[in-house]
C-alpha cells in the first residue's frame, strides 16, 4: 500500500506532467522546419534499377527540364498530318442538295 507522503508527491506531480507535455508539443509545433527533401528522383532511380529499366528507362521522363525538341517535333508532325488529311478530304465535300418533303402515301390493307 502507499504511504500518506506518496499521495502528496503524486498529487503535486500530476499537474506538472500535462504542462510539460503541452510545452514540449508547443515547442515541436513552433519549431521551424527546413525545406522538404526532393525524393522523386531517388524513387524513380530505385524503381528503374529494380525493374531493370522497365519503368523510367527513357531518361526524358526523369529529366529536370522538359524535352522541348521532342515536343516541337511532335507538334510539327501532328500539324503535317492534319494538313494532309484536310487536303485529301476537302475535295469530297459536296454542295447540299435540296430535299423534297412530301408525305408518303399510306397503303391500308383491307381487313378480311
Amino acid at each position: 500500500m502507499s504511504e500518506p507522503g506518496d499521495e502528496k508527491l503524486e498529487a503535486s506531480e500530476a499537474p506538472a506532467e500535462p504542462e510539460e507535455s503541452l510545452r514540449s508539443m508547443l515547442r515541436g509545433a513552433l519549431r521551424e522546419e527546413g525545406p522538404a527533401p526532393d525524393v522523386l528522383a531517388g524513387v524513380q532511380k530505385k524503381i528503374r534499377e529494380r525493374s531493370k529499366g522497365k519503368f523510367y528507362a527513357d531518361g526524358w521522363s526523369t529529366a529536370k527540364h522538359p524535352p522541348l525538341n521532342t515536343y516541337l517535333i511532335t507538334s510539327l508532325i501532328m500539324l503535317a498530318i492534319l494538313a494532309v488529311s484536310y487536303a485529301l478530304l476537302s475535295p469530297l465535300v459536296g454542295s447540299p442538295e435540296p430535299v423534297r418533303n412530301q408525305p408518303v402515301p399510306i397503303q391500308i390493307i383491307p381487313a378480311k
